[in-house]
Parts: C-alpha cells; sequence; structure tokens
C-alpha cells in the first residue's frame, strides 16, 4: 500500500522547548482549578540512547558523559505502531532527516490520515528518596503539594493528602474515603540495600521510536532530557512506576489485548485506580499532533 507523506514545518529545538512547556496534564490541577503544566519549571537537554549490549542488560541513556540505565512506564510495544514507524523513517529519510537524530520538531501531513508531529523521544529524569529499597511515600506526597484532582462534581480533592474524602465517581455514588496511591505503591522494591535518593530516567513520548531504532535499526538514538530547573521545584512524579525496558509484551496492536484479559507485566500506575489517569499529558494543549490517550476512565 502507498502512503503519501508531505512534510509541513520544521520546528526549530528552541520553538520546541517553548512549545513542550504549554504542554498541560489532562486531570491535575492548581488551587483554582487550572490545569496545571509537568514542564513549566523544566529544563531541556539532549541525550542519546544506546541499544542493549546483550540480554539481561539494560539500554543505557548518556548525559553529559555518564551512562544511566533507561527505565519505561509501560513495558508494551504494538507491532501497528512499529510499521507506523518505519514508515515515517522512510519519509523522513527522503527528506534528508534521520530519525536516529532528530534535533527538532517535524510537522507532516499524511494523506487521508491528517496532521502529525514527531518530535526526539522525551525521557523525563525523576528523583525519587528510597528507603531499602521502597520508595519514600511521606517524601512522594509531598511532591504533590499543591496539586488538586476533580470529582465527577468538579469538587477538588487535594492529593497531598495519604487519602481523599467524599469523592464522587459519578454524580450520585461517592467514596468516604480513597486512597491516594494505588495499593500497589507500598510494596514497589528496587533493591534493599539502596536507600537515599536516586534518578530515574524514564521514557515520556516515544516508546515506539526508541524500540525502532534500538532493535530493527540497532543504532543510537538522539533524545531530548527534559528535568527539573532546580532541586526546589521537582517535576510532578510520573503517572506510572519506573520499570526495566526488557523484557517487552510486544502485541499486534491495542485491540489484541482484549485477547490477554490478564496481561502478567504491564504499567503499574503511581495513583488509585479511580484517577490514575490524570497524570497523563494532554499534548494537542500545546499543539502538538503525536498521539491521543487510549483509556475508559473518566477524566474529570
Amino acid at each position: 500500500m502507498k502512503h503519501t507523506l508531505k512534510l509541513e514545518k520544521v520546528i526549530p529545538f528552541e520553538e520546541l522547548r517553548q512549545i513542550l512547556r504549554n504542554v498541560v496534564f489532562r486531570g491535575l490541577y492548581n488551587s483554582k482549578g487550572e490545569k496545571m503544566r509537568p514542564y513549566e519549571h523544566a529544563k531541556f537537554t539532549f541525550a542519546k540512547v544506546y541499544p542493549l549490549k546483550e540480554i539481561g542488560f539494560p539500554a543505557e541513556i548518556e548525559v553529559n558523559g555518564r551512562r544511566d540505565i533507561l527505565f519505561t512506564p509501560q513495558p508494551t510495544i504494538y507491532q501497528t505502531q512499529i510499521e507506523i514507524t518505519e514508515i515515517v523513517d522512510h519519509f523522513l529519510q527522503s527528506e534528508g532527516i534521520r530519525m536516529t537524530d532528530l534535533r527538532e520538531g517535524i510537522q507532516y501531513l499524511w494523506e487521508g490520515r491528517g496532521m502529525f508531529h514527531i518530535l526526539p523521544p522525551v525521557i523525563e529524569k525523576h528523583k525519587y528518596v528510597l528507603n531499602n529499597g521502597f520508595i519514600d511515600l511521606p517524601q512522594l506526597l509531598n511532591r504533590f503539594s499543591g496539586t488538586y484532582a476533580k470529582d465527577a462534581r468538579g469538587n477538588l480533592h487535594h492529593l497531598g493528602n495519604s487519602e481523599l474524602h467524599n469523592f464522587f465517581i459519578d454524580e450520585v455514588s461517592q467514596l468516604a474515603h480513597l486512597d491516594t496511591f494505588n495499593s500497589t505503591t507500598p510494596i514497589m522494591n528496587y533493591g534493599l540495600p539502596y536507600s537515599g535518593e536516586h534518578a530515574f530516567h524514564i521514557i515520556c513520548d516515544g516508546a515506539h521510536r526508541l524500540d525502532y531504532v534500538l532493535e530493527k535499526l540497532q543504532q543510537p538514538i538522539t533524545v531530548i532530557v527534559a528535568e527539573a530547573e532546580s532541586d526546589d521545584c521537582p517535576l510532578i512524579p510520573y503517572y506510572a512506576f519506573p520499570a526495566p525496558l526488557r523484557p517487552t509484551i510486544r502485541l499486534s496492536s491495542k485491540k489484541a489485548e482484549k485477547m490477554f484479559y490478564r496481561l502478567e507485566r504491564d504499567k503499574i500506575h503511581l495513583l488509585n485506580d479511580f484517577i490514575r489517569k490524570i497524570l497523563h499529558y494532554d499534548w494537542e494543549a500545546a499543539g502538538l499532533l503525536v498521539g491521543k490517550l487510549r483509556s475508559n476512565v473518566e477524566i474529570y
């Protein structure tokens, strides 16, 4: 099948940085009920991700000459997305652009499908405090100070508390007590010997581009690292726990997940199931057409 793609615009990195600062959370608010921006106080730099050396070894990200393990929030890859990525890669090559070393945003028109953007993969650097490998929950809660979730009636609930009270899940039914964190949060462990602050580089956008380049092309790839400008204003914790990049669940498509009622290894959300999607990003609010959230969960 022939695909017709047309280059519409190249977005320089300086402009792209400003655009990224306008990305908003889908359901995280400040005390005034305004959607918060994950990158409002972030800085952006380029880094390089290297393929896995052999089975059992992690992919690595190199930042300023130092290599660290690359983590993912969702160890699931869809073949349909890889096929789309390959088509886009061939199109970029015809324009003299390499997906392996993309340093700007690309806007393109796919005939019959619409307008899209492709960016360098975005990796977020988060610092979590561990106690014998367990994430320090009081410290993590403190990161949510001043942030709120809305219930079905539009009431704001402060996420800096360990419990939310009188949380409406629809116009009528409410929960007297709702734990802020997912029930798995207290038992997630990253190694008993580890305590203190540890940095995690987590894939935010571009998992399939990374997989395509690292696995199929077996080449390094340039990425954007988003991190806090200062320790006084850290990034809001990511929506899911960092997990090793491999092993990977490989499915033919998102629809194929319905064949597997109990996937043994998928994302582990940070927040309670009733609010687990509120930390996802709305890229379109910043004018970026990079993908849509596939979810049956209502976000208020």
